[in-house]
């Protein structure tokens, strides 16, 4: 045996008679790997519980966020309100401050707010945010009938009547439109039809939708206006309307849900049923504006 493998030999056979070393009672230990390095092992896993909570948890509404809170927040949770993302992070073991100990910043929640089918319906077809979204007569019938419930002015019986003479008008004509006095748009139309050409005829509609959306699931009920738009070329008829402001009532519904989350209490005057109240207690911990890094 040569002199190198004599040495070898003999450091494998030190290293077998190291035993681990307690560096933390009872949690961390150095231990040999066996090639002449030791490693660090830390016997978390095999306790009755974690030593520290962690974990990234997602809500979709503040009472589960404040809920949530209330079971899990120390002294240490900061909350921070990112309006672009609309999202709310809670780090519940953040740093607890100056000269004090920091935290772990390893236990999160956070609140995705998730828009309503009725929001997106209506923001889809917006024509300031998609100019390329008219309806023909059909469609926009269509798309009214399915909306109707979050329209309300002009009532619901209006609106369908509307919708059903689209419909009816779908083979006319249309040629000159008139802005009246009550704010309406009057359409002048000829049916083409065999049994009724030549036929000619007018048909009124509101010039404003006015709608009650709620603009995140669980959040307070807005008004939005949408403004009719329409054009007229060579006798076809394309339809669409145009979103008062969107971005600021979405900023609105994300700066109540903030207001919710503190306070614990939104007053909704919108829609069925007229006033509606919910109020539970909200949190202590401190609100920030932007994200979290």
């Amino acid at each position: 045996m040569s002199d190198i493998t004599e040495a070898q030999a003999i450091a494998e056979l030190a290293v077998q008679t190291v035993v681990p070393t307690e560096l933390v009672p009872g949690t961390a230990y150095a231990v040999p790997n066996g090639d002449g390095s030791v490693a660090f092992k830390d016997t978390d896993a095999y306790g009755a519980n974690p030593r520290r909570a962690k974990g990234a948890r997602v809500v979709t509404d503040a009472a589960s966020f404040v809920g949530y809170l209330k079971r899990h927040s120390t002294v240490a949770t900061e909350v921070y309100a990112d309006t672009p993302g609309s999202t709310v992070v809670a780090v519940i073991d953040s740093h607890t401050g100056a000269d004090k100990p920091a935290g772990w910043e390893g236990h999160k929640l956070t609140l995705g707010l998730v828009k309503t089918p009725a929001w997106l319906a209506w923001a889809e077809h917006d024509l300031g945010t998609n100019p390329r979204a008219w309806f023909n007569q059909a469609e926009f019938a269509e798309f009214i009938e399915a909306r109707a419930l979050d329209v309300v002015d002009p009532d619901h019986a209006r609106l369908i009547e509307i919708a059903t003479t689209f419909e009816a008008k779908s083979n006319a004509d249309f040629g000159s439109a008139v802005r009246l006095d009550n704010g309406e748009v009057k359409f002048e139309y000829t049916e083409t039809t065999t049994a009724k050409a030549g036929s000619k005829g007018a048909l009124e509609i509101p010039k404003i939708l006015k709608l009650a959306i709620r603009p995140y699931i669980g959040g307070p009920i807005y008004h939005v206006t949408a403004q009719f738009r329409y054009r007229v070329n060579s006798g076809d008829l394309r339809l669409g309307f145009a979103l008062e402001r969107p971005q600021d009532i979405l900023d609105a519904a994300f700066a109540d849900v903030v207001s919710e989350i503190r306070d614990g209490k939104t007053e909704k005057k919108v829609g069925p049923p007229p006033t509606e109240t919910r109020l539970f207690e909200g949190i202590t911990a401190p609100i920030f504006y932007g994200k979290p890094q």
